[in-house]
């Protein structure tokens, strides 16, 4: 066996697994389909975002999200292209721009929403009780410092 670099240890297999078994780096790759609609994870992402929030700056959706505000101003304007959202400039700080769901976009959200909820209540129902509790405080704990490594490096 030749020597790597790449870390031997079940965390790495385990992000490889999900991503492979859940189709995650296709649907990173190009847009999937969802409830009939055609979007990407981050439009995804999004619109579970501004469903939940109501109205969002750009700054906040892209600090949710992960992602620079130049990749949130490009998502944002292809939203509001297909019609999912308006985007007005702030009426207290005309610098920002206020980013909220139209009907057409609370409708998608709704339906790719229940979709989603569906997908993972399949895929938990096989778990047990206990399985189920221990996903959540282990992915709770490796998002928790997930995070905090981010903040340590200097990302947004």
């Amino acid at each position: 066996m030749q020597s790597t670099t790449f870390p031997e240890d079940d965390l790495r297999r385990f992000i490889q697994q999900i991503a492979r078994s859940s189709g995650f780096l296709e649907s990173v790759q190009r847009s999937h389909e969802h409830a009939g609609v055609r979007l990407s994870v981050s439009e995804t992402f999004a619109l579970g975002e501004l469903a939940e929030a109501g109205a969002l700056s750009q700054q906040e959706l892209a600090a949710r999200l992960g992602l620079e505000k130049s990749t949130v101003s490009r998502l944002a304007a292809g939203m509001e292209e297909r019609g999912w959202l308006s985007r007005e400039r702030d009426a207290d700080d005309r610098r920002l721009y206020r980013l909220q769901l139209t009907a057409v976009g609370r409708d998608v959200a709704e339906r790719v929403g229940a979709e989603l909820s569906e997908h993972h209540s399949r895929l938990l129902a096989r778990l047990s009780h206990e399985e189920r509790h221990a996903l959540g405080v282990g992915l709770g704990a490796l998002v928790r410092e997930l995070d905090a490594t981010h903040q340590e490096h200097g990302h947004h």
